[in-house]
């Protein structure tokens, strides 16, 4: 597992948030490809849990999943601390997000893209399970740090942000959830790097060096090292 050091303040990382959920970056903007996106991770959800029932997206962002999830019928609430991105999902998807986690319990939780943000994962993931019912299942989403992308663009990679404390490897993140109860930890086959690799392959500048640093990942990673974005799944 790889840190950020030294760390920005708790006010630096407010301030960062809202800045980044207010701001007219197309990331936030596209409300029409983040529904997509949204409807997408509904999908990976639904071919773990067969049947809709009660959902926690934690860290819900501007609520795009949690508004997909209500459509797609299940029974879904978000919890989101940064202030911009909450008065975003109201305009935006018509939702409003909690503030504090609550106390009931839930089928499914999701984190898309959070892990990476807490100061302290274990102790988050510890609550999460605790809010998790009998064969409940967390979902997380988060970078691969033992991946060819992240070697090959070195200082450049997409994944290093001001406010990303943590990177995650399958065997850490494996770990972290271990140490705070969950079970039956796996990684869905999601991300799609083969694409990614043969519009690299064709940079003139880039091709040869992606080639060896894919080639190499993948010996020294077998099974992950083409994963950029990793989606994992562990039970109560």
């Amino acid at each position: 597992m790889a840190y950020q050091t030294p760390r920005p303040s708790d006010e630096a990382s407010r301030a960062y948030m809202n800045w980044r959920w207010s701001s007219g970056d197309r990331y936030v903007t596209d409300s029409e490809s983040k529904r997509r996106a949204a409807r997408e991770k509904l999908r990976q959800v639904e071919a773990v849990c067969l049947e809709p029932g009660r959902l926690l997206d934690f860290g819900a962002g501007s609520g795009a999943f949690v508004r997909a999830s209500i459509d797609g019928g299940w029974d879904a609430v978000g919890v989101e601390q940064s202030e911009s991105a909450i008065e975003r999902a109201k305009t935006y998807y018509g939702i409003s997000l909690l503030d504090t986690l609550p106390d009931d319990r839930f089928d499914a939780i999701t984190m898309w893209d959070v892990v990476e943000h807490l100061r302290d994962p274990v102790a988050v993931l510890r609550l999460l399970h605790d809010r998790l019912g009998k064969n409940g299942v967390l979902f997380m989403e988060t970078g691969n740090y033992e991946n060819w992308r992240r070697v090959l663009e070195g200082d450049r990679w997409g994944l290093y942000l001001l406010d990303h404390h943590f990177y995650f490897t399958p065997h850490s993140l494996e770990a972290a959830t271990a140490r705070a109860g969950f079970s039956a930890f796996s990684l869905l086959d999601i991300d799609h790097s083969a694409p990614s690799l043969r519009r690299t392959l064709t940079r003139p500048r880039w091709g040869m060096r992606a080639w060896r640093a894919y080639r190499n990942a993948q010996r020294a990673w077998p099974g992950h090292g083409d994963i950029n974005v990793m989606v994992a799944v562990a039970k109560a």
